[in-house]
């Protein structure tokens, strides 16, 4: 038996002026959502994807980057309520949203009303690193991660590296190769956050967002790479802040 694809919190779907999917970070599961859903507004129901080999789908092998497209788009078809759908993409998950949003635009084009990529490059670039991902070390892994505050101090020296790490590789490995092209563009505005100490996402590395969607704007926050879990309520009140962007949304919702 499968867990169940998604958490959701907040206001009830049916009666949210919001709805809000996010698909966290690499080795992250529906959990790391906990502290943003805490801080947007009370009108917004807010879905996290779990994504197999996390949480109650421990047992499950992680897919590559079709199959982990593919549990988004069910997961974003299945959602209840019928207020407009933002997309919420962190890290490794932004290219995973990415393609998952170009998807649904062609089979439910009235789906998602809009893309928020968080704390990751434009995937028309190669990442700077894949240090253990295809090597299968665990212990350039961890450094690598410890490095830009991926992996917590709890779990760096904890027998959860057992089933953590292999789980970030995994979802590391999927993204890696793929180099998003320009099209098919977006049919929705795109929001592009980042922290302003990122060492992973420059501007300059930031800059190529622009190619995706006719209507792109870019917000840095104080912080580092890991903005969903070190800094969730700027980040909330940031995409609360910018719903200008996203046609016919009140700003803050």
């Amino acid at each position: 038996m499968t867990g169940k694809p998604y958490t959701l919190g907040g206001a009830a779907p049916d009666a949210a002026r919001l709805r809000v999917l996010l698909v966290p970070h690499a080795g992250a599961g529906s959990s790391s959502a906990l502290a943003f859903r805490r801080h947007v507004p009370e009108t917004w129901a807010v879905a996290a994807v779990r994504l197999p080999g996390r949480e109650s789908r421990i047992r499950e092998p992680v897919p590559g980057l079709p199959g982990l497209v593919a549990e988004v788009t069910a997961v974003a078809r299945a959602l209840p309520g019928s207020g407009p759908l933002l997309v919420v993409g962190v890290c490794s998950g932004a290219v995973i949203a990415l393609e998952a949003v170009r998807e649904l635009q062609v089979t439910d084009p009235a789906l998602v009303g809009g893309f928020v990529a968080v704390s990751q490059w434009a995937p028309d670039q190669p990442p700077e690193t894949t240090t253990g991902t295809g090597s299968g070390d665990e212990q350039d892994l961890r450094e690598e991660l410890r490095a830009y505050g991926a992996l917590p101090g709890a779990i760096a020296d904890d027998d959860l590296l057992r089933t953590y790490l292999p789980v970030i590789a995994a979802d590391m490995r999927a993204v890696q190769d793929h180099r998003a092209g320009p099209e098919p563009t977006l049919a929705c505005p795109l929001l592009v956050v980042a922290g302003e100490d990122d060492p992973l996402c420059g501007e300059d590395r930031l800059a190529g967002w622009s190619l995706y969607s006719g209507t792109t704007r870019q917000v840095l926050l104080p912080g580092g790479h890991m903005l969903l879990t070190e800094a969730p309520e700027p980040l909330a009140h940031c995409v609360a802040g910018n719903l200008d962007l996203f046609t016919g949304w009140e700003a803050g919702a």
